[in-house]
């Protein structure tokens, strides 16, 4: 294995802490800790097809509207829905990023965490119960630019080695190994590395670093999952954080809209992240936090570099999609079918994680960099780059000093 690929590997924990926040599961906890973060093996450079299990009851002609049917939370189905939000929306509270300094080298190749909640209720294995928030999200580090892709609990798949069913019941099937070989199965993309959370560590780690704001775009009042906001911007602590990212049954297209919120949960985190942290110790401080509540199915060499990514990241330059897919039934069960659409999202994303551009196995464009001064020590004047000095992991990545404009 080349030193580019083990610190790609390595690195991505960093990232999957730092996005850890944002996932806003259906969780209970397995040990005392409500966070397992780990390296998955669906990863190999030659990656299948996308291979979407189609409804058999649609043909070509009615492809468009499917009706008559519920799930999705009660809803009604109808057409394929895909709901979709690029970056924070407007009035965020966060404002600018502040300036960012940081001796941590970060990658350069792409990089995709699985973010996994699991059901599981105080007391259960959380590794081995149903998965019902999923999200697959990739990032280009060279352009900033990346996709949050969330899962329909209910999406009818091929599980590897157990046929088909449900997609959040390969966790329970398999743990998050299985979990991350279905979704590189259904979307023909790699998974470097997966996190589950749960309810009593999501709630805590949000708590400890102050809650995260929110924007909510229409009230709530759902007695089940206890999301009660009226619209607007809300700082969240943990309870309601989680209430927000579960509520499924008051809210347009129901399970779709669900994964959605879970997205902009994530798109908050990041947000947070850039308002608060401005040097190394700042990240050290939120990995400590995550640490306090992670348990490591492999044992990490460098914690910090993908959190320094993850620091650079611009929400506005992160898309948060739903993948495309309609209500229908499989015997007796009430499933979401993907549609041709996701195909097409998932082959899209391939080159370089972003929507629009090359697709397939188009080569990834080149990125534009250039080399400036460190940014300015005075506070008033706005960041104009991120600069990354002499790393120190030298034995993983030879030391550079480079500045990546395009993370402002």
């Amino acid at each position: 294995m080349s030193p580019h690929t083990t610190f790609r590997r390595t690195g991505v924990i960093g990232l999957a802490i730092a996005v850890a926040l944002v996932t806003g599961a259906c969780s209970g906890s397995r040990t005392e800790k409500g966070l397992v973060i780990g390296e998955s093996t669906s990863t190999s450079t030659a990656l299948p097809a996308p291979d979407i299990v189609e409804d058999p009851t649609t043909t070509t002609a009615d492809a468009s509207t499917t009706t008559g049917r519920k799930g999705g939370g009660g809803r009604a189905s109808g057409a394929a829905v895909s709901p979709k939000l690029t970056g924070i929306p407007d009035g965020s509270p966060y404002g600018d990023a502040i300036a960012f300094t940081s001796s941590v080298e970060v990658p350069t190749d792409l990089v995709w965490v699985l973010a996994i909640g699991s059901d599981a209720r105080p007391g259960g294995n959380m590794r081995k119960s149903n998965g019902d928030s999923i999200h697959l999200v990739g990032v280009d580090p060279q352009t900033g630019v990346g996709t949050i892709v969330g899962f329909p609990r209910d999406s009818w798949v091929k599980i590897p080695g157990h046929g088909t069913g449900k997609i959040n019941s390969a966790l329970a099937i398999g743990g998050p190994e299985l979990m991350a070989e279905t979704v590189r199965q259904v979307t023909g993309l790699p998974v470097h590395f997966y996190m589950v959370t749960a309810f009593d560590g999501f709630q805590k780690i949000v708590d400890e670093l102050g809650g995260v704001n929110v924007k909510v775009d229409k009230k709530m009042n759902d007695k089940n999952s206890g999301a009660r906001f009226d619209p607007g911007w809300h700082n969240m602590n943990g309870g309601q954080a989680l209430a927000y990212s579960r509520n499924r049954y008051d809210v347009p297209n129901g399970d779709f809209t669900r994964s959605l919120h879970q997205g902009n949960i994530m798109m908050s985190g990041l947000a947070k992240l850039r308002a608060e942290i401005g040097d190394d110790p700042g990240l050290h401080h939120w990995i400590g936090v995550f640490l306090r509540h992670a348990d490591l199915d492999s044992p990490p060499q460098s914690l910090l570099p993908l959190a320094a990514l993850a620091r650079r990241l611009d929400p506005a330059k992160i898309t948060n999609i739903v993948a495309p897919g309609r209500v229908g039934t499989a015997g007796s069960a009430s499933v979401v079918y993907l549609t041709d659409e996701a195909r097409k999202l998932f082959i899209d994303l391939r080159p370089d994680a972003a929507i629009g551009g090359p697709s397939g196995d188009d080569p990834r464009p080149a990125a534009t960099t250039t080399t400036t001064l460190a940014p300015s020590t005075t506070t008033t004047a706005p960041p104009a780059a991120e600069t990354t000095t002499s790393s120190t992991v030298p034995q993983i990545l030879p030391t550079t000093t480079t500045t990546r404009g395009l993370f402002n």
